[in-house]
């Protein structure tokens, strides 16, 4: 059943005060940002149901354009985020970047002052073109190389190398992904920059 507007509006997303919103971005009514004002947004984005995010001051917090992030995502972007153009998430996918110490060194949570709690911190950055599959979970540090694709339900623990379809817990390198989609990306921007031209 639909039920009334699900996106808001431009004019709405105008007045919520993010750093930067470029053109043709839809969000659900249902989705969670928290401080706004710390993120920025490209063109032709879509972020879906129930999603939350979280982003970080004084660290760059910034979605590309050409991006999706599928329902029931969560980004923890306390230590800061980069999700270039054209990638996206698959849904159900977690990203963190920072976590507790699991070791019993140090308290948890966030209701506890920082002196008291441990643990990694520190950006996560995925290139262009990158693809993260559903229920995949990514941890503190990590920069997910341009073009590499990473398979559901997979654990991304440290940097991955340019063009590879990852998969596992932790994930590995299964093979190389191939470029042909670099091809359609030019003949999109093309198409989009001549129907600009013409006014449309």
């Amino acid at each position: 059943m639909h039920i009334g507007q699900t996106f808001y509006t431009d004019e709405e997303l105008q007045g919520f005060g993010f750093k930067a919103l470029g053109k043709n971005v839809k969000i659900k009514r249902n989705v969670g940002i928290f401080f706004t004002e710390n993120l920025s947004i490209g063109d032709n984005v879509r972020i879906d149901d129930f999603v939350i995010i979280v982003a970080g001051k004084d660290v760059e917090c910034r979605i590309g354009s050409y991006v999706h992030i599928a329902s029931h995502c969560c980004i923890a972007g306390g230590s800061g985020f980069v999700l270039e153009d054209f990638s996206g998430f698959a849904p159900g996918v977690f990203l963190f970047t920072g976590s507790d110490d699991y070791s019993g060194c140090k308290l948890t949570n966030p209701t506890v002052p920082r002196k008291y709690i441990g643990g990694k911190t520190g950006k996560v950055i995925l290139k262009k073109h990158v693809i993260i599959g559903a229920s995949t979970v990514i941890l503190p540090s990590c920069t997910i190389g341009e073009g590499s694709s990473v398979g559901a339900m997979s654990l991304v623990t440290k940097d991955l190398e340019p063009w590879g379809m990852y998969c596992g817990i932790p994930v590995k390198r299964l093979k190389d992904r191939k470029k042909d989609l670099l091809m359609l990306e030019k003949e999109l921007l093309d198409e989009v920059a001549a129907n600009a031209g013409r006014g449309q």
